[in-house]
């Protein structure tokens, strides 16, 4: 009872203000007062906070962008480190060998690294919030491929290769069989053969890429421990040049010269070292560097072709198991099969015939049990011959013969029926070869309906060629080509002297004269046998001569000559029918476009292709017969090949091209 009376009383006096009456003198602004003194306490901020946040809450809300969808496809590439000779490194530490050891065994050889795609959508953040996003994703999947990376160290990559090459070839061993024993005997025998071919590949190539990596690491190690800088340094540039050209087009020729180049490197690096070297250190510690320069110049000298050596093994290793990888022991592909066609006007198209067993043997021969990559269009046969025409080649087996002769369509210069069979005309070193096929009339219809599946003979232009428009004298019978014998020079100019005195003389030839073709021939043999001369040895190189005829009643407008490759300007040659001013070839003239390469090595092969075109033609014109030629003739004129010679070697090419006009009207029907 006392505390609820207390309670009562403290009750009455908290609301006793309220119920004063109006007459008691109480301040009237006590409500404006408290709002004043609370404002004004509470007014000041007594917690900031610091400048970093404020910062991030400001780019986290301003700045976003929107993306839609953000899609970063899959990344993979191969890590190649070597750790170079430091900068900061003193004398002392310098002079232990282990320290050379330690270093070059942290390199690492084509350590694969394998980034996952990152895909958003509707993504609404600022650059800084997605760069980090986006920076985590990569660095959590590079933490996880350290292990991988540590495996591609020099070191451990001999045998974890030979682990992994045998391995494969252990697994197809049981594989393949237990494969081929499913579906039947005969596919057990052929899977018992594909596995033990694995197994001894593997082996094989397991220890040749192990002897490879082996003697680069060792080759790497001998060449940090000659301390020349130089040859170091060149050394590195070099394997990085090689590193970067692609290896997979590289031919054995090409190889054998890289081979022979690190060799020659080594030597000659060898033999400069022992005067380098004491000379470098000389200049730096004085007598006590001048014996120090001569004893690194003798381990050079001894160890350098030693490096120069294993690098050439190095790169033939590498070279034979690359073409071993990149052909029937790693792509088991099936090759084309063949299909006849059909000519047509338009198009070729494929036609599908019933089985023959004839066609079948044949097409085996043709692809050789299916180890060529070529196809089989059609043949015939004769009294006395098989012709066989494929996708690259026109075979003619005759009845008595056991080998049978290839011709590459691109080496048909003429084909023409007779009485007594098909003359058909093949370019040659010297000219154009005539072969005759002796055969009845009734065939050689089919014949020429066979070579008319890769040849137009609207293109073809023959030897016996007679009132040629433009040409004023008569210039029947003479074969280009037939002046191509090697000369020995006593006297020999240089490259611009060999040019300047050939562009003297043919500046004076004209149509009108009777020995026009031959002079003319004669002039691009003799830069062909100069220049084969005046390049030889280690300073060979390749050079192309190309001839263009216009025997139409037409001038030419010439739009360009140039390189396409090569080491020369393309120097034009041109007789007196030919405006200088105005670059337009008249009727009867004559133009030579003359252009070499580059010195081969092991970066550059040096080859040759000189383009022509005018307002009738184009054409790219290679240094060899294996590298592609075209030409392209424009409505109403033709071009034909009157010389297509090539060094066997693959040094020169020669040229000759005629071009006339295309007359519908006389253009050979085959098929009345």
């Amino acid at each position: 009872m006392p505390t609820l009376c207390r309670t009562a009383a403290t009750i009455s006096r908290f609301l006793h203000p309220l119920h004063q009456s109006r007459e008691d003198n109480i301040n009237e602004n006590w409500t404006e007062a408290l709002t004043s003194k609370l404002s004004a306490r509470y007014s000041r901020v007594r917690v900031k906070a610091s400048h970093e946040i404020e910062k991030m809450a400001y780019a986290a809300n301003t700045g976003r962008i929107c993306l839609e969808h953000l899609h970063i496809h899959p990344i993979r590439f191969f890590l190649t480190y070597t750790q170079q000779v430091a900068e900061d490194v003193d004398s002392v530490t310098e002079d232990f060998i282990a320290i050379h050891f330690l270093r070059d065994m942290a390199s690492i050889t084509n350590a694969p690294i394998i980034f996952t795609s990152f895909i958003v959508s509707n993504a609404f953040e600022s650059s800084s919030s997605l760069v980090g996003i986006i920076g985590t994703h990569y660095s959590s999947q590079l933490s996880n491929q350290m292990f991988s990376i540590l495996g591609s160290l020099n070191v451990l990559r001999v045998p974890a290769d030979f682990l992994s090459n045998v391995g494969s070839g252990v697994k197809d061993f049981f594989y393949e069989p237990i494969q081929g024993l499913v579906h039947g005997p005969e596919e057990f025998l052929t899977g018992l053969e594909a596995g033990t071919f694995s197994l001894a590949r593997g082996v094989v190539v397991a220890f040749v890429r192990g002897a490879a990596d082996v003697t680069y690491l060792l080759s790497d190690n001998l060449a940090t421990l000659t301390s020349d800088e130089t040859f170091i340094g060149e050394r590195n540039l070099y394997q990085k040049q090689l590193m970067y050209t692609k290896s997979d087009q590289r031919t054995v020729h090409d190889t054998l010269a890289i081979a022979g180049t690190t060799v020659a490197r080594g030597f000659q690096s060898a033999a400069s070292g022992i005067i380098a070297q004491p000379r470098v250190h000389f200049s730096r510690q004085g007598a006590s560097g001048l014996v120090i320069g001569a004893g690194l110049g003798i381990f050079g000298a001894l160890v350098k072709p030693v490096v120069g050596l294993g690098d050439a093994a190095v790169v033939v290793m590498n070279h034979g198991l690359e073409a071993t990888t990149t052909t029937s022991l790693k792509n088991n592909k099936r090759l084309r099969r063949a299909l006849p066609t059909a000519p047509t006007k338009s198009d070729t198209k494929t036609k599908l015939v019933c089985y023959d067993e004839m066609s079948a043997k044949i097409q085996q021969q043709v692809t050789k049990g299916e180890t060529v990559d070529d196809v089989y269009l059609g043949h015939i046969l004769t009294r006395h011959h098989l012709i066989i025409a494929s996708d690259k080649y026109l075979w003619i087996i005759e009845n008595e013969s056991v080998e049978p002769k290839c011709i590459s369509w691109g080496e048909i210069a003429y084909f023409e029926a007779g009485h007594s069979g098909m003359k058909i005309d093949v370019f040659g070193t010297q000219g154009t070869q005539s072969h005759l096929i002796r055969m009845r009339q009734n065939d050689l219809s089919s014949l020429r309906e066979l070579l008319t599946l890769k040849l137009d003979q609207s293109s073809l232009v023959g030897t016996s060629f007679s009132d040629l428009q433009g040409i004023k004298g008569d210039q029947s019978g003479y074969i280009f080509g037939s002046l191509n014998i090697p000369v020995e020079l006593e006297v020999l100019d240089d490259e611009e002297g060999i040019i300047q005195s050939c562009h003297d003389r043919i500046n004076l030839l004209g149509s009108f004269m009777p020995h026009y073709f031959h002079d003319l021939d004669q002039e691009a043999w003799r830069i062909i046998n100069s220049f084969t001369q005046l390049f030889y040895g280690l300073s060979s190189r390749r050079c192309v001569v190309a001839g263009l005829i216009n025997a139409t009643n037409e001038s030419i407008q010439i739009k360009s000559t140039s390189m396409v490759e090569g080491g020369s300007p393309c120097h034009v040659i041109h007789t007196i029918e030919y405006d200088t001013n105005n670059a337009v070839l008249h009727p009867g003239g004559v133009l030579m476009c003359v252009g070499w390469g580059a010195v081969p090595n092991s970066i550059q092969t040096g080859r040759v292709m000189i383009s022509i075109e005018t307002n009738s033609f184009a054409c790219s014109l290679a240094d060899s017969i294996s590298h592609t030629s075209s030409v392209e003739a424009l409505t109403g004129y033709k071009v034909g090949f009157l010389e297509k010679s090539f060094d066997e070697s693959g040094w020169w090419a020669k040229y000759w091209m005629l071009l006339q006009a295309d007359d519908s009207n006389k253009e050979f029907d085959f098929h009345e």
